[in-house]
């Protein structure tokens, strides 16, 4: 396998030639057991080879479309026809020293330290944070996204490959371009931010707790709304400014707020509430005149609840 065989992988039908030949190779089911949704669809099936350290993800047609859009090739009609979207090699390095069997992409080998794999890599990680083996570095590519998990003495132990989402491409291309949509900043829009201040989640969670909801406690809801109410004034402040580049960078201070508050209250933000808030921020955000695809949710890359 050469480096670019391995990544090009990404997005095949378990059907292609490609694939088919990697995983007879490396011996790794070709008719793995599917797992599925409850509708029936196809999702997270795996074909692994652990003697070599080789772990595929797949899901079926359906549900690939709607992650990945359209694959390039089919091989049949089923909307359960298997497609590639995550790749792991971990071969226990750690504890065996051996090298991968597979040709690792870049050229990286198990055992580079930092310097090297950032070398390889050729760009920064967009994301570095501790982990339980070590070090977990997120690097970003056209198509794909790249874990390297790195030792406690920051030696590269193994690496996972994930195509890209569509939403994940559509969120790069946001950024890309956020400069050129200071045009579409409305300060005229004000009004319309301020008419948040009376469609709070708060008032909902308020009133569940009235009834019994012993999932809320006075001071937790206070906090977020104090938060919430002060993020709008801002909000009305950044559009003033027909700044696009500070309108979204404002929605991960929030974020990220909202973060250690739901920690800090025993992590009341449960899945209504979660999507409460995300309704909240992602309608309040295109009242700026931030122009963003509707399926995208802007909290989701860092959010923790």
């Amino acid at each position: 396998m050469t480096t670019s065989t391995l990544t090009d992988l990404l997005g095949k039908s378990i059907l292609s030639e490609d694939l088919t030949l990697f995983m007879k190779k490396f011996d790794l089911p070709t008719k793995p057991k599917r797992q599925l949704d409850f509708q029936g669809n196809s999702y997270d099936t795996s074909s692994d080879n652990k003697k070599h350290g080789i772990y595929l993800n797949f899901d079926g047609y359906y549900r690939h479309k709607l992650e990945y859009g359209e694959p390039p090739l089919r091989y049949e009609s089923s909307d359960n026809e298997l497609f590639l979207d995550e790749i792991t090699i971990d071969n226990d390095f750690l504890k065996n020293k051996k090298p991968s069997v597979v040709d690792l992409p870049f050229g990286l080998l198990l055992g580079d330290n930092k310097e090297t794999v950032l070398e390889k890599l050729g760009k920064k990680p967009y994301e570095k944070s501790p982990n339980s083996y070590g070090y977990c570095w997120w690097t970003q590519f056209n198509d794909f996204r790249m874990l390297t998990a790195l030792s406690p003495e920051y030696k590269l132990i193994w690496v996972r490959i994930m195509k890209l989402t569509l939403d994940e491409k559509e969120k790069i291309k946001l950024k890309k371009y956020l400069n050129q949509q200071n045009k579409n900043i409305k300060p005229e829009n004000n009004p319309l931010i301020l008419e948040y201040l009376n469609n709070l989640p708060t008032t909902e969670w308020k009133r569940r707790q009235n009834e019994g909801d012993n999932l809320f406690t006075d001071k937790g809801i206070n906090v977020i709304e104090s938060l919430l109410k002060d993020y709008i004034k801002t909000l009305t402040e950044l559009t003033n400014q027909k700044k696009a580049t500070n309108i979204y960078n404002s929605i991960k201070k929030i974020v990220i707020a909202i973060n250690k508050i739901n920690d800090k209250h025993a992590g009341f933000i449960e899945t209504l509430e979660r999507e409460e808030l995300c309704d909240f921020i992602n309608g309040v955000i295109r009242k700026t005149g931030l122009e963003i695809e509707q399926n995208i949710d802007l909290t989701e890359e860092w959010r923790e609840w």
